[in-house]
């Protein structure tokens, strides 16, 4: 039993059983969903550095004050939103149990998302060729998804393998 398993043995309520536990991969990885954000960002980033240069050329120090945060954000927009979410991932864990699904976090703050089987509409499994991926509770975005939108299990190693196991489970349920 690993450390992260025995973290998680303590959190399980009465007849919960532990049947996978990991890490998501932490490197960079780019998402099929991230492209058209990224785009965005490199055509807010252009303009933001367009209106630097043209601040620059002002006697005045105040319009190049005023575009540098708008260069950030395009530069968190366009490239940055890669590195943080792999810098979020190393402080990440999940566990699937014979009830729920429980995805705990420690950056930037400790938090603890558990989703209940019977509270899941939807599964989705988003593969990638090197057999890792993501999977997606209830609805990408749908209103009536509840509280299962905002789960997800990002960059799993072993996707498929553990997207069974909680289809498996899951049916025990239902």
């Amino acid at each position: 039993m690993t450390n992260s398993d025995a973290a998680f043995q303590r959190e399980l309520d009465a007849g919960e059983r532990l049947l996978w536990s990991g890490r998501p991969l932490p490197d960079l990885r780019i998402e099929s969903g991230s492209l058209l954000h990224s785009l965005f960002g490199f055509v807010f980033l252009g303009i933001a550095v367009a209106s630097l240069l043209a601040a620059g050329k002002e006697s005045s120090i105040f319009p190049t004050l005023w575009t540098i945060p708008f260069v950030v954000v395009g530069l968190y927009v366009s490239v940055g939103h890669f590195f943080w979410s792999a810098f979020c991932r190393r402080y990440t864990e999940y566990a699937v149990t014979n009830q729920r699904v429980i995805v705990r976090s420690n950056m930037p703050r400790r938090t603890i998302q558990s989703i209940e089987y019977r509270k899941i509409r939807t599964i989705t499994l988003t593969e990638k060729s090197d057999g890792s991926g993501t999977i997606q509770f209830g609805e990408s975005g749908g209103a009536d998804a509840g509280d299962a939108s905002a789960t997800r299990m990002e960059a799993v190693a072993d996707a498929r393998l553990v997207y069974n196991i909680i289809r498996k489970a899951s049916h025990r349920l239902a």
